[in-house]
């Protein structure tokens, strides 16, 4: 059933944060039952991997092939249709062909993606088969939501939960890591299953071959954007490739440290960011600039007044966070230091992801892919060779502060797109307004953390003291900046 895109967004928000407490729940489970070994340092990579390819191969869906889709639907449904299948049936066949390789040679595989030692892959190679299926799982039910989201079939967003609840099920009745797999596979075979029948229910999708026509236009950004997104896949998989070939528990400790941190990514960002993005395509196909504009800005408004007090206190309060969260059972006390080196970073990212997400959109609505590809593709080369180079000589601890280089560049790049190919954006004003937002709230998380500094009791308790005091006198600072006010425009809310 269609529904609206703000109540896309609520829903895509309100089962998010279910699916994220079930998630919290296992990486607990995880921590306890198994700390950061070698064994789930394999488990991890293989699931950051996924993770990374999946970003990629998205990327194509949502960046070309379903913005086609929705301009190809305006004239004509049924080439539309076409268009999806033929990359289906493509996906389809590669999906067997994976998980064929990934169980008949996973000493091979599992070699050449990582650099782990190669006693701790031949314990492990169960580990590789299982995730086969599970990327190609996650990768078609990804894919098909994306499609259903075109059509404001956002109901689909309730199953969510299944994610994360099924491992969790798992791994506690079993206390077996690889169970984790089966459980993330059930869950997305029955999202597949779900989104195949509302389509051809509410969208009467068939599942027909036919070879589509492809438009020039169509084929220049699918081709050409491609260098562009190997080249970031490359950038963003290059230093867990690196960090593999470091002690044991480091992948295990920046996959902790994601978990918290993309956690607030997952319920904010991506979701609200994916709702946002089909109104988006839908504005620039009918070259409605004005309201494609007012939708970016209030997007980014709306996730920034919550994303960034959270983060800039997450972020101060690491260590204290991890504590509260991890340090029982299996893991140790130098897990709980490398973790929170970790989070310190990233989670201070987010905003910063949050904001080239929508811009990315904003891109890829207006079909301005082509055009982006040298400058984009030269940045993802000049970090790719920096994360090898500073990890090489440094450690692992140099991959977040070149992560928080590489987005914080990102941005000022953004800044200069959006001059030349979005003048009716004044995006420089924007990011100014936005980092004001940060530099209040880490002045806050600063305050607090010193004005508690004396106290050494509780986590819990300390945690709370610091936040309540927090939330106080930044929340004060925003309604005397007027960004409260601001923030209540962007959800187009009356307020008496």
């Amino acid at each position: 059933m269609e529904i609206s895109y703000k109540q896309g967004a609520a829903y895509s928000v309100i089962f998010s944060v279910a699916a994220k407490a079930f998630s919290l729940i296992s990486s607990l489970a995880l921590a306890f039952y198994f700390g950061a070994t070698a064994q789930t340092d394999i488990y991890f990579y293989l699931i950051l991997a996924a993770a990374l390819l999946n970003g990629w191969l998205q990327g194509i869906n949502t960046g070309v092939l379903l913005p086609e889709f929705m301009h190809q639907r305006e004239h004509d449904k049924s080439k539309a249709i076409s268009l999806v299948n033929f990359f289906l049936y493509i996906y389809l066949i590669a999906s067997l062909l994976i998980i064929a390789v990934c169980w008949l040679a996973p000493q091979q595989i599992l070699s050449f993606i990582s650099a782990f030692p190669s006693y701790e892959i031949s314990q492990n190679l169960h580990f590789m088969g299982l995730g086969g299926i599970y990327f190609t799982s996650f990768f078609l039910m990804t894919f098909l939501i994306s499609l259903a989201e075109s059509y404001k079939l956002f109901n689909i967003y309730i199953l969510g939960p299944l994610n994360s609840l099924l491992p969790l099920i798992l791994v506690i009745a079993t206390k077996k890591l690889e169970v984790m797999f089966i459980g993330y596979i059930l869950a997305y075979l029955i999202q597949i299953t779900v989104c195949v029948f509302m389509l051809k229910k509410h969208a009467n999708w068939h599942f027909g071959f036919k070879k589509p026509q492809f438009n020039k236009k169509f084929l220049n950004n699918l081709t050409l954007s491609q260098p562009n997104n190997i080249a970031w896949a490359i950038l963003l998989y290059a230093p867990l490739f690196m960090v593999s070939a470091t002690q044991a528990g480091m992948i295990s400790a920046v996959n902790y440290s994601r978990m918290l941190s993309d956690s607030t990514l997952d319920i904010f960002v991506s979701k609200t960011t994916s709702v946002a993005k089909v109104k988006m395509t839908a504005m620039a196909a009918v070259k409605n600039f004005k309201t494609l504009a007012d939708t970016l800005f209030r997007t980014d408004k709306i996730l920034m007044f919550v994303l960034i007090p959270f983060c800039a206190f997450s972020s101060v309060f690491a260590y204290d966070i991890v504590v509260m969260f991890f340090m029982r059972g299996s893991f140790s006390v130098v897990d709980g230091q490398n973790t929170a080196v970790f989070l310190q970073a990233f989670i201070l990212t987010i905003p910063l992801v949050s904001l080239n997400a929508t811009f990315s959109n904003l891109m890829s609505s207006m079909r301005i892919i082509k055009e982006l590809v040298p400058r984009y593709l030269s940045l993802a080369i000049i970090f790719t060779v920096l994360f090898i180079i500073c990890i090489k000589k440094w450690g692992a601890f140099a991959y977040p502060a070149v992560f928080v280089a590489l987005y914080l560049t990102l941005t000022l790049f953004n800044i200069f797109t959006a001059k030349q190919f979005a003048p009716f954006l004044n995006y420089t004003k924007h990011i100014l307004y936005i980092l004001k937002l940060l530099a209040i709230s880490l002045l806050c998380a600063f305050g607090a953390k010193y004005m508690f500094a004396f106290y050494d009791g509780n986590i819990f308790l300390k945690i709370f003291l610091n936040g309540i005091f927090f939330v106080v006198i930044n929340s004060a600072l925003f309604n005397l900046s007027g960004d409260t006010k601001q923030f209540k425009e962007a959800l187009n809310i009356k307020w008496k």
